[in-house]
């Protein structure tokens, strides 16, 4: 049976780098690194996003029928702008391309936003676009999941509740003079609990604790960028490692030379720190003794 993407998703090992103790990151990438970095190296690259006004709000019940869904639309709290921005200082930070910009689009779906893009007459060799992407619920295990930016909250028997923020991403790069030709894509999960309840029936923001659910939306978007952009390869490139020759050999010791009949007697110095004095040194030669 083939793998599903949610699936890969769901299986991911947990990144090593955690920007907040208690947010978990998972992702998943298809792409040939080496190939995308030598042709994208010197091209120009626009930044796009069809996400971030919008938060997906989700109210898990004690059973399917007690399930609600809802939207917040939430353009102050600017979480596309970040989300554009920090991806275009990270590329910009890599050193690769001639020209990085980013341009704000209204489109909510790719084949819309790449239409938009052609629309706008952007001048640019690639696109990278960023869109919201559905991952599995890494929180409580139930089948609806995650998607995009969003707050979940979780009651059983109106007892219990618990929320979550969340961020599911995908990053698509694409080649717009090609009718959007994928050169390579990447999906990053992130989700943290937040104080309860976030949430009120409808679902709606509760006030009372919207506070610290967009704190930690603003910290997950920046690892997930931060993720998107290394599974392409497109970061800053490590630093070389230091080189690994051998040292030359050290030139070899003079031999000592003989001392010459006529040099004064050689003293030995005092030995450091305890200031004993050196042996006095010898007296002239003996002479010969005296023939009788």
């Amino acid at each position: 049976m083939q793998t599903t993407r949610r699936q890969l998703l769901a299986h991911s090992a947990a990144l090593p780098f955690l920007p907040l103790v208690g947010l978990g990151l998972t992702a998943c990438s298809t792409v040939e690194t080496t190939s995308v970095q030598a042709r994208l190296l010197g091209k120009s690259i626009t930044v796009i996003s069809t996400i971030g006004t919008t938060l997906r709000l989700s109210w898990r019940g004690t059973t399917l029928f007690n399930n609600e869904f809802g939207e917040a639309f939430v353009p102050d709290w600017g979480y596309k702008e970040q989300l554009e921005n920090r991806t275009v200082e990270l590329l910009r930070a890599s050193g690769r391309f001639s020209s990085v910009q980013r341009v704000t689009i209204t489109a909510t779906r790719r084949e819309e936003a790449l239409k938009e893009l052609n629309e706008l007459k952007t001048p640019t060799d690639h696109v990278l676009l960023i869109s919201g992407a559905p991952s599995a619920d890494s929180i409580w295990a139930t089948r609806e999941g995650f998607f995009g930016l969003g707050i979940a909250q979780r009651s059983i028997l109106q007892l219990g509740t618990e929320s979550v923020a969340h961020a599911s991403l995908r990053v698509d790069l694409l080649v717009p003079s090609t009718f959007g030709t994928v050169l390579g894509e990447a999906t990053v999960s992130t989700a943290q609990r937040v104080p309860a309840p976030a949430l009120l029936r409808g679902p709606r923001l509760n006030d009372d604790h919207a506070a610290a659910a967009r704190e930690s939306l603003k910290v997950q978007v920046d690892a997930a960028v931060q993720s998107l952009v290394n599974q392409l390869g497109l970061g800053k490139a490590a630093p070389a490692p230091a080189s690994s020759a051998p040292r030359p050999a050290p030139a070899p010791a003079a031999a000592p030379t003989a001392p010459s009949s006529n040099a004064f007697p050689v003293t030995t110095p005092n030995v450091e720190g305890r200031g004993i004095p050196a042996p006095s040194g010898a007296g002239a030669s003996d002479s010969l003794p005296e023939r009788r």
